[in-house]
């Protein structure tokens, strides 16, 4: 049985349609509330830390079929920034008998685009992580048990934990379609005599060119790139909006 995420897109939130198979780490974390599990698989301690740990995981649930929040937050007791990071959350539900499974991932990306860089999550320091919600199933599907884990994260030296996994594909993803977007808004920028009054309402529009043949991942970072120009707009006036376009990448 399918169930249905209201997923933002200025959340950079990812859906993945296969079920997440646990790994082993070498420290489990597990509580139990009403008839809900929650399970952290926290990665593996180097030198006798744990680089980056899930904390604070907490939800609330009206009834058996029903999600309506989950908050947690990444602590990074390492002695390096995290610029980036993504968290599987993974939701078992029992249907008919049966005990299936969907992942959801969940992403930071500070550094998604040169133009515009976030607040690092530094040393010593603890971010909320976003998680789509509410979420709901429906007819008799009883939620079992939520499962977060760590699947990537990379440090402000480009050393990261879980390189090559799903994790790392969704963020590479997000930064290659920003990066496709600015270029393309680049040309149309140079194509109106660098008018920004001219191609204003590309920037509005809430599709992105086809043209550009973005996967989902890349159309999410896209489409991050655009909002973010919007909101520097509002925030900061057509001026610096400009230098990003007169910017060589």
């Amino acid at each position: 049985m399918r169930f249905r995420f209201l997923i933002s897109l200025v959340l950079i939130v990812f859906l993945s349609g296969v079920t997440f198979a646990a790994r082993s780490t070498k420290r489990l974390q597990s509580r139990e509330s009403a008839s809900i599990k929650i399970t952290v698989n926290q990665p593996p301690e180097k030198a006798g830390v744990m680089p980056v740990e899930i904390i604070q995981p907490s939800f609330v649930s009206s009834a058996p079929n029903k999600l309506d929040d989950l908050t947690y937050s990444l602590r990074n007791n390492s002695t390096k920034a995290v610029i980036a990071a993504a968290v599987i959350k993974t939701i078992a539900y029992e249907d008919d008998g049966k005990t299936e499974r969907d992942s959801v991932y969940c992403t930071m990306d500070t550094a998604f685009h040169p133009d515009m860089r976030g607040k690092s999550l530094l040393p010593g320091t603890q971010m909320t992580m976003e998680s789509p919600g509410p979420l709901s199933f429906s007819g008799s599907v009883a939620i079992k048990e939520i499962t977060l884990t760590l699947d990537y994260a990379v440090f402000d030296d480009n050393s990261s934990y879980g390189a090559g996994g799903e994790g790392e594909r969704i963020i590479t993803g997000v930064r290659e379609g920003a990066r496709q977007y600015k270029n393309w808004l680049v040309q149309e920028y140079s194509r109106n005599g660098k008018s920004l009054t001219a191609i204003f309402t590309l920037i509005q529009a809430d599709n992105i060119p086809e043209d550009l043949k973005l996967d989902a991942n890349q159309t999410v970072g896209a489409q991050r790139y655009r909002l973010q120009l919007l909101s520097t707009f509002r925030k900061k006036g057509a001026a610096e909006v400009e230098s990003y376009l007169n910017q060589k990448q």
